[in-house]
């Protein structure tokens, strides 16, 4: 994975990325001031006198590591262990001792740590001092030519030598955004969502026509509606040289928003001067009335279902609504039984040859194509497939099993519209807040955008 790859990524998972950097960050700290403080002190002694007279330097750093070494006798943590004012054990005053030699001098630098300064202080100080009485004492039995002294005893302390804040946040900080690094492409990863670059021309082997963002309410927001149903209009119009009659709109699965995208494409084309006629092919789960806004506690009246069953003409299932006057309606009608054996009956391709002679456009809105065969029994008889994808939601796997079902139909042109997307386009609300007047088709299509895609 490249650079380039991992920023994408890192761009498109942001909140996996800060809430774990921030919540690591924020262990580090509270990790940090919750440990206890250590202090070290040092006191420095000298081996040998004024008068001692070593041949070598090897000579000289040999006796002082000698020394260093005898002073790290368990004998001697024994003696300190007496001496202190304060209880303790051999082994914890051994662990708090540190004996280093100075190199390329007779020095000898003894460190005792501990959390408070004062007690550092004088467990360095009282480590010496034992020592050095027991050197000279008789120790180390050559005291005709060396001696040891305490030359600088330790003083107290004023910092802490750990915890060191700065270090250790630091330090944590820096894991913290690599462990973030790695949730965020694990995350990735581990999300099946389709995912579509906003470059990308298309996708499953199709051309994308159109990607249709989350609108707020209001004004402006209808205007750009509007417009970008009317871009999706343009794009099918493009795709074939022949013209796209009977459009069926449908998509992998549930509440994907494809019965508010049928309404807002139908209201493009009329907003063209089209002559529209958009039915609710859903007999299961009928959606369009609800997407439409249209009231529907009312009784309704003969719709889809009864004309393939024989019930009612071409004439009386056609019915306008007061919300859209140019707009022409079948509805689903009464409750299918079979819905399958009806989409499949001889007179919805009867009711569909009608209806090219009467309208310039059809919008047909089918169920979902995971449910069953009714979108796929739509499909072949229209001239022309919008394929919603609900980007946020949809996965690779429905998506691609969806326009796998739908191509054993054989559309002779299939679009795909990215619905809900974040990557539509830079946001041109500035540009419409700034337009003083809408254009008559403008002005329709705000009527029109009172659902939300």
């Amino acid at each position: 994975m490249g650079l380039d790859q991992i920023i994408g990524v890192l761009w498109r998972r942001r909140l996996t990325f800060l809430v774990t950097a921030l919540a690591c960050i924020a262990a580090v700290v509270a990790v940090t001031l919750s440990l206890p403080k250590t202090y070290r002190a040092t006191a420095s002694l000298l081996v040998g006198t004024p008068q001692s007279n070593f041949a070598t330097t090897d000579l000289l750093n040999q006796i002082t590591r000698t020394y260093a070494t005898l002073a790290s006798n368990p004998h001697v943590a024994d003696v300190v262990v007496s001496r202190l004012p304060f209880s303790t054990t051999r082994d914890s005053l051994m662990n708090a001792i540190s004996v280093v030699p100075v190199e390329s001098t007779q020095l000898i630098e003894v460190s005792a740590e501990a959390h408070s300064s004062t007690r550092a202080q004088r467990l360095a100080n009282a480590y010496a001092q034992a020592f050095v009485d027991e050197a000279n004492a008789g120790l180390v039995g050559s005291r005709t030519l060396t001696s040891v002294r305490v030359v600088e005893p330790a003083v107290r302390p004023t910092s802490p030598v750990r915890p060191n804040p700065p270090l250790y946040i630091g330090i944590g900080t820096l894991l913290a955004l690599i462990l973030a690094t790695g949730a965020a492409l694990l995350r990735d990863r581990l999300d099946r969502r389709i995912r579509v670059a906003a470059e990308d021309e298309a996708i499953l082997g199709h051309p994308i026509i159109a990607r249709i963002p989350r609108f707020a309410r209001g004004e402006v927001a209808a205007d750009a509606a509007h417009d970008r149903f009317a871009l999706l209009k343009t794009n099918l119009d493009f795709l074939d040289e022949r013209e796209a009659r009977v459009v069926v709109v449908t998509s992998p699965g549930v509440a994907d928003g494809k019965s508010t995208v049928a309404m807002h494409f139908a209201a493009a084309c009329a907003a063209d001067g089209e002559r529209v006629v958009v039915v609710e092919g859903d007999l299961r789960r009928p959606g369009l009335r609800a997407a439409a806004n249209v009231d529907q506690t009312r009784e309704w009246a003969a719709g889809l279902s009864d004309y393939l069953a024989g019930a009612s003409p071409e004439y009386d299932i056609l019915v306008s609504e007061v919300a859209w006057p140019e707009i022409t309606f079948i509805w689903s009608g009464g409750t299918a039984p079979n819905p399958v054996a009806l989409l499949r009956s001889a007179r919805l391709e009867s009711l569909l040859d009608y209806l090219r002679l009467e309208f310039d456009r059809v919008v047909i809105d089918t169920p979902p194509v995971s449910v069953g065969a009714d979108a796929s029994l739509l499909v072949s008889r229209g001239d022309a497939v919008l394929y919603i994808i609900n980007e946020p939601k949809t996965t690779t796997a429905e998506a691609q099993s969806a326009i796998n079902q739908l191509e054993k139909a054989r559309p002779r042109q299939l679009g795909i519209v990215l619905n809900r997307t974040k990557a539509a386009g830079r946001d041109s609300s500035y540009y419409y807040r700034r337009s003083g007047t809408a254009g008559p088709g403008r002005a329709r299509g705000a009527v029109r955008s009172r659902t939300k895609a």
